[in-house]
């Protein structure tokens, strides 16, 4: 039987791939820790700041811990042959290669804002012209390049919200979530490889990342996890670019969005620069109410209704509906925002 694309089988089998979730699970579990030893030998270690809540120095590589996991899930899959599923596509791989790299790099010798954002636009050009195929974005100049930045600036987001023990092993598997839903439901054609494999490679994380973390993301992981979610998003739309399902995955990805937009206009407003890194982000303003358990469980809550919302759109054929849902969750996160703004962030949580 010839391999199917990476992940291609979308609603074949109940559920197609699944059993990747709990290789890339296990393999996390295996990975972390050596991924830690490691760190701890080369010198990638997050050293305690007075902003910063870590009194010890903490390891630095879970993004190569999940990128290994996400590599060796894939890999068992096949030895294994539980699942048949072929290798990503260039393009994707090349990308994500870039993503890791410049957070690998940014992690041990900062680049600055213009070298970080060259290096996601290289990424995101991998990935809009290379490695998705989305037909209009290729034929339209105009979106591509609208594709390009809303792709860096989704690596921003997810990088902006690394700022808690534990927040991005609990958003990027329920965002995941949300891209296997639209596949199961609709058939949407996401590619459940990827977002399985994020699923479990990030919840085997997490075990050693929730609060009190023993090892962090750094900028290679942020970098990557937002790069595997904008892949999602692009691949989840090279059947349909349609506005219901372009709405849709908005929707699924609103809570990052939300946070990179309340960050930037809160530090302008403040006259503050936008790039440089502050405890004014949504989670340190929550934090300062419920603990960082507590945030966990509503940015949670909050990426959970966006992704139950997102395909729900999706298969939604009236215009004024969507465009109804996406105004009223425009306003709730508005009314959000508002109201995390009169909340002084606690110092005790950093970017």
């Amino acid at each position: 039987m010839p391999s199917r694309p990476w992940g291609a089988d979308t609603v074949s089998t109940a559920p197609p791939l699944f059993e990747v979730a709990g290789l890339a699970f296990f393999a996390a579990l295996a990975v972390t820790p050596l991924a830690r030893r490691l760190a701890r030998a080369t010198g990638y270690m997050d050293h305690p700041d007075p902003r910063k809540a870590h009194a010890q120095a903490t390891p630095l590589l879970g993004g190569v811990a999940i990128a290994a996991a996400l590599l060796a899930a894939w890999a068992l899959a096949r030895v294994l042959g539980v699942s048949t599923i072929g290798a990503p596509s260039m393009g994707l791989l090349a990308g994500a290669l870039i993503a890791l790299a410049v957070g690998l790099i940014d992690d041990r010798h900062p680049l600055g804002p213009r070298g970080k954002l060259l290096g996601q636009f290289a990424a995101g050009a991998c990935l809009v012209w290379w490695g998705t195929r989305v037909p209009e974005l290729r034929v339209n100049p105009l979106l591509g390049l609208v594709a390009l930045v809303g792709v860096a600036t989704l690596m921003n987001a997810i990088n902006f919200l690394d700022n808690m023990d534990g927040i991005l092993g609990a958003l990027v598997p329920v965002t995941s979530g949300g891209f296997v839903a639209l596949a199961l439901v609709h058939g949407a054609p996401v590619h459940l490889a990827l977002a399985w494999g994020l699923i479990g490679a990030c919840a085997g994380f997490l075990v050693y990342n929730a609060p009190p973390a023993k090892i962090f993301l750094g900028d290679a992981g942020s970098h990557l996890l937002g790069f595997a979610l904008a892949a999602l998003a692009l691949q989840s739309l090279e059947q349909s670019f349609t506005f219901p399902h372009v709405a849709a995955v908005f929707m699924i990805l609103a809570y990052p969005v939300f946070d990179v937009t309340f960050v930037t206009l809160d530090r302008v407003i403040g006259h503050r620069p936008f790039y440089v890194g502050s405890i004014d982000h949504t989670t340190h303003r929550l934090g300062t109410l419920f603990g960082r358990w507590g945030t966990m469980g509503i940015v949670t809550l909050a990426t959970s209704v966006n992704a139950l919302l997102g395909v729900w759109i999706w298969g939604c054929s009236d215009p004024l509906s969507i465009t109804a849902v996406l105004c009223v969750s425009g306003l709730g996160y508005a009314v959000f925002g508002t109201l995390l703004r009169h909340i002084s962030p606690t110092p005790q949580f950093v970017t």
